[in-house]
């Protein structure tokens, strides 16, 4: 048996720096990779797996070389999971991408304890690296030892996401559910330091690059929009976008619980009885709402600009503030980026981050006076799975919920009506954020709009079939049964009282996601080259029997009406 040395203790100190950030999460973090003792040990277990393995190659004078490169990223991880509880995602770290000199600067001042905790880190560093000496390596055995660890951990928990493929998907196939284990293996490192860096750099890398392709193919592309009036007072018009909202637990629209107290007692406020989402995922849905792109012409949606485009032609400033962690080459970070101002305070789906942080963001926009023509899209984090982290205790109305520790992998039916008290609490919140807003809205005496529409919306065990969440091939029409509405300030409603009048005769009439392009143009009366008034709902050539389609996750289009 191997003595251990003083240089094996100085490694074994480097190892538990390295692994603070992960330490740290295990601690105090909300994520779900964490949610629970064992899944706290068996992170922990892989964490120190992926950090110790290198000592099996390099020697320890030259692991400490090269963890000096990595503490200014261990230091902003830190600061990551102290603060939000939650690993950095790529939209975190595509801040070092987008943080000019001046920016780093003001954030050093603020934060000086995390440049003091970078300094003691490296001096900690440099000090392990003069103390462990040239010629000193860890002995056979123990490197047997730490590779027979490595191993063990990384199979085991492999062999696990396989066994999960195969009961959880509809496939024989080896070549598929191996796929399908990896990417769940894969998603696991996007959470663990350092190799979650690796991820989500080569993540915000391609994804600049597909904004910047994005970007190239829509630069000419104009659409000669021109507001068709000038008015004297401001204009301010904002688009809200829900996420996993179903139509049936609105109380305004019929569900049998008070979950829109709020929203009931707002006048000028119209609400939609008959819409449908045209597709059954954000990232799907997402393209509907904001371009011109349908299901059966979806490539317009990387061929033209998004809605945003159209209102800073007819002289308006954009702005989008989101909640929602999407991805730096995702499809909304295509359209958000288009906006004349970006705004994110997204953390992680895992983690509770209330939508009604992004209220200061709006007051900020609609206090400035630089602009009198506004338009605003909100982008919530509303209903996400899990459903009890989207809503403060304040809310939680109805009870018992989903405990704390529950997992993304939920699927359990006896746990229904948690499941659903917890969802009609995040709508009831829904609720309030909506009546802030407009709230908002209402004090500037502005000519205004709020256009609220969700994304999609969800099963919770509605039937024998006991689904769960959303993302079906054939969706049932609680996943694309959505809410829509549309409120109206009363200096919007003196200027544009026909239009007001045609939304309320819309109420009942077919309305799908796909109208939300044309319709939020019409009721800020602008208009623009082909465009087609009859996809408008504020107006009179609105075709209240149209066909609705859907683009279903497996890319194939389905007709939704007869």
């Amino acid at each position: 048996m191997f003595k251990l040395s003083k240089e094996h203790w100085f490694t074994f100190i480097l190892v538990v720096l390295i692994a603070l950030p992960n330490i740290f999460l295990v601690a105090i973090g909300e994520d779900s990779i964490v949610i629970s003792n064992i899944k706290k040990t068996v992170y922990l277990a892989f964490s120190i797996a992926y950090i110790i393995i290198p000592l099996v190659l390099v020697k320890p004078k030259i692991y400490v070389l090269l963890s000096l490169f990595v503490t200014p990223l261990l230091v902003f991880e830190l600061f990551n999971v102290l603060n939000f509880k939650a690993p950095s995602s790529e939209e975190m770290v595509a801040t070092i991408f987008y943080t000019n000199y001046h920016e780093t600067v003001e954030f050093a001042k603020s934060n000086i304890s995390y440049l003091l905790l970078f300094l003691t880190i490296l001096l900690v560093q440099v000090y392990l690296f003069f103390r462990i000496k040239r010629s000193f390596y860890l002995h056979k055995r123990l490197k047997m030892l730490v590779f027979v660890y490595a191993v063990l951990v990384f199979g085991i928990l492999f062999l696990r996401d396989y066994m999960f493929a195969i009961k959880h998907n509809d496939t024989n196939s080896f070549a598929k559910n191996l796929l399908i284990a990896n990417d769940q293996y894969v998603s696991k490192l996007y959470k663990v330091f350092p190799v979650s860096f690796y991820y989500n750099i080569k993540g915000v890398i391609t994804g600049i690059q597909k904004i910047n392709s994005y970007n190239e193919t829509i630069k000419d592309f104009n659409y000669g929009a021109v507001k068709k009036d000038t008015l004297n007072i401001p204009e301010i018009y904002v688009l809200v976008i829900g996420e996993t909202a179903r139509k049936n637990n609105f109380h305004l629209l019929g569900y049998h619980r008070n979950t829109t107290p709020n929203l009931s007692k707002i006048k000028n406020l119209s609400y939609f009885s008959n819409v449908k989402s045209a597709a059954n995922l954000t990232s799907l849905s997402m393209p509907f709402i904001v371009t011109r792109a349908t299901p059966r012409t979806n490539t317009i949606s990387v061929e033209e600009p998004a809605i945003i485009n159209v209102f800073k032609e007819a002289g308006f400033k954009t702005y989008w503030l989101t909640n929602q962690p999407t991805g730096i080459g995702g499809i909304t970070g295509f359209y958000s980026r288009l906006a004349d101002s970006y705004k994110s305070i997204a953390v992680s789906v895992d983690v509770a981050k209330f939508d009604e942080f992004l209220l200061p963001e709006l007051n900020a926009i609609l206090e400035d006076t630089s602009n009198t023509k506004k338009f605003i899209v909100i982008h919530t984090l509303g209903s996400h799975f899990r459903y009890n982290f989207r809503y403060p205790k304040r809310f939680e109305k109805f009870t018992p919920t989903v405990s704390k520790t529950l997992s993304l992998n939920a699927n359990n039916v006896s746990l229904k009506k948690e499941f659903v008290n917890s969802y009609d609490n995040s709508i009831l919140y829904t609720d309030y954020i909506l009546s802030e807003i407009i709230g908002r809205l209402e004090n500037t005496k502005s000519v205004a709009y709020m256009y609220y529409i969700s994304d999609h919306g969800e099963n919770l065990y509605d039937d024998d079939r006991e689904y769960l969440m959303h993302g079906l091939v054939n969706p049932t029409k609680y996943e694309i049964e959505i809410p829509l509405f549309v409120w109206k300030s009363d200096q919007y409603t003196n200027n544009y009282l026909i239009k007001s009048q045609v939304l309320e005769q819309n109420r009942n009439s077919r309305i799908s996601t796909v109208n939300t392009f044309h319709t939020l143009l019409d009721l800020a009366n602008i208009t623009y080259k082909d465009e087609r008034l009859s996809k408008s709902f504020a107006n009179k050539q609105f075709d209240s029997l149209q066909i609705r389609y859907l683009l279903q996750t497996n890319k194939k289009v389905l007709k939704l009406d007869k």
